[in-house]
């Protein structure tokens, strides 16, 4: 039987739920009979496998003392938890960033900022972007590797996993960040990363290392 798509929202919906409840000191089981909900559907909810009802996600947030922040962030997801692509402003703190154990990112233009925050994983930043930004000190939890002119895509994009071990794709745009979950899209942003990664590793065996 073929799967249903993962939707980003959903996903990052059901790990904020996760880490509420596991903050608290709760087991799934004991939320669940606290709550008189059934824990497979509750299981099921923090997977990201199936949508809660927008009143049982309140009460659960209700129920887990969610600051004000959490539950507009949380309840916001689950607004957009039945589309393919979730819509985030980026005047607001990433939510799959927060929840991801590990990132992979292409930078066209110009070397991100990389706060101790960011999940550990590979930077790849084209040799326009690094000369343009002059020596930087590499960060120790991401590796950095400079990509030739000419090479790839035009747009950055990040990949993220969360810890459930699911992937979504961010494309940043000037008002919006957009979070992609269809499986396909993303093996191809995957493929695309590593053909790049691959040009760098040529570069480097080619020149010498930039320090």
């Amino acid at each position: 039987m073929k799967k249903p798509p993962l939707r980003p929202a959903l996903l990052l919906l059901g790990t904020g739920l996760r880490d509420l409840r596991t903050a608290r000191g709760l087991g799934l089981r004991a939320l669940a009979r606290k709550l008189g909900l059934s824990a497979a559907d509750l299981s099921a909810w923090e997977l990201g496998t199936r949508r809660p009802p927008a009143e049982a996600a309140a009460y659960i947030l209700g129920y887990l003392q969610a600051k004000p922040a959490e539950y507009r962030q949380l309840m916001h997801l689950h607004r957009q938890s039945d589309q393919p692509a979730y819509l985030e402003d980026v005047s607001v703190p990433s939510v799959s960033e927060q929840h991801a154990v590990r990132g992979w990112e292409w930078a066209p233009h110009a070397v991100p900022d990389i706060p101790p925050s960011v999940p550990p994983g590979i930077l790849l930043v084209s040799e326009a972007a690094w000369r343009a930004a002059g020596e930087l000190p590499r960060p120790a939890h991401v590796t950095v590797h400079v990509v030739p002119d000419g090479t790839g895509t035009s747009h950055g994009f990040r990949i993220l996993e969360l810890a459930s071990g699911t992937m979504t794709v961010l494309v940043h745009h000037e008002h919006a960040r957009i979070h992609l979950g269809d499986a396909r899209t993303i093996e191809r942003y995957r493929a695309t990363f590593a053909r790049l990664h691959r040009k760098a590793l040529d570069r480097a065996r080619e020149a010498t290392p930039i320090r």
